[in-house]
């Protein structure tokens, strides 16, 4: 081999090495979104639950009601309405590493 063609080897394999540093930079950053993510639809599901538990007569009895609240750096803003025979909770969560907020809906059937 002549000094040209290992040097271009060289240069060849510090691209190859790079790309994978900065693949794995974006694999783990891609990562850590996902665990707050799943933390979020976690936070979403425990208000779907709580909401499940209470009467149909004690969740907005006099009209829409709605609260915020803020877990480990993820606000939740949740809306509870009234349906026929029915309340439909709609929740939204917005957190650092997503632009667009994450909207869940529900509907609970009355039975009481």
């Amino acid at each position: 081999m002549s000094l040209v063609e290992l040097m271009v080897a060289i240069v060849l394999i510090a691209i190859a090495f790079l790309g994978l540093a900065a693949l794995s930079l974006k694999v783990n950053a891609q990562q850590r979104d996902s665990g707050t993510q799943q933390l979020a639809e976690l936070v979403v599901q425990s208000r779907f639950d709580s909401c499940c538990i209470i009467h149909c007569q004690a969740l907005a009895p006099s009209g829409p009601q709605s609260g915020t609240t803020v877990t480990r750096g993820i606000t939740e803003k949740w809306l509870i309405v009234d349906g026929n025979d029915v309340k439909i909770i709609t929740d939204t969560v917005t957190f650092a590493a997503r632009k667009n907020p994450l909207a869940y809906l529900s509907v609970i059937p009355c039975r009481d």
